[in-house]
């Protein structure tokens, strides 16, 4: 698989808070190593001491690296944010109610803030919008998340109520097979790590009628045999880790 030679960019202002903060690693298509003052979190000015640790993309995700198509995401990713510095708008976690994840992973929104010479700007009928550079300097500032979608190297979370624009650059990418749509049955990576997760137990799993009772989560109790016994657990593990030893 190879990559355009163009980026188209996304040019959009974070409308919220941010913190602003290095990219030090990049280790998927959707995650990266930064650095951030404890101050950035515990709103304590005098609190200078800084902490590392890792960035998840909030309303996206990329091809897992074992999927076709993650190494390159992985590469398009760094040729937009490599060892540069972001500002990023901190999401809340609708599963923890936290800004981190389940895997102590911040969840935000990354926006770059670039000085172009200068941009001339077509834009297209969904308002997005790709620049070539002449005359005099401007500054941009472009939704990471949102070049991810429209250049071919990322799904849309629908779950998590992304902005409209986010499907608009998803059907747009998917039209014009840019990246991952190059390709054909491209399989979601939550649904690449649940079929990786199932060859792994392939004796374990007894699919039942009951919906998961969590909010929002669609899947189904799966009866499996653990170290302590039978229990019924999420379909959609290990997206949603509900579990309980009777079906409810």
């Amino acid at each position: 698989m190879t990559q355009e030679k163009s980026v188209i960019i996304v040019p959009e202002t974070p409308g919220a808070e941010t913190i602003r903060v290095p990219v030090l690693k990049i280790f998927d298509g959707d995650g990266f190593l930064t650095r951030i003052k404890t101050c950035e979190i515990t709103g304590n000015p005098r609190d200078q001491s800084e902490f590392q640790v890792t960035v998840r993309f909030g309303f996206v995700d990329a091809p897992e690296m074992k999927q076709p198509g993650g190494h390159e995401a992985k590469e398009f990713l760094a040729t937009l944010i490599g060892d540069k510095w972001l500002e990023l708008v901190v999401l809340t976690k609708m599963d923890t109610g936290q800004s981190v994840d389940r895997h102590g992973r911040i969840v935000c929104v990354p926006f770059l803030t670039q000085e172009y010479p200068a941009a001339e700007f077509r834009t297209s009928s969904n308002n997005l919008h790709n620049a070539e550079t002449f005359g005099e300097p401007l500054l941009v500032t472009r939704n990471i998340e949102l070049e991810m979608v429209l250049n071919g190297w990322a799904w849309v979370l629908e779950r998590y109520g992304p902005d409209e624009r986010y499907f608009e650059a998803l059907a747009d990418a998917q039209r014009h097979k840019r990246g991952i749509w190059a390709l054909e049955n491209n399989i979601e990576p939550w649904e690449f790590k649940r079929q990786k997760y199932r060859e792994t137990q392939p004796s374990l799993a007894t699919k039942t009628s009951t919906k998961c009772p969590m909010e929002r989560c669609g899947g189904y109790l799966v009866k499996r045999n653990g170290k302590f016994g039978a229990f019924f657990g999420c379909s959609n593990f290990p997206g949603c880790r509900y579990a309980c030893t009777a079906a409810v």
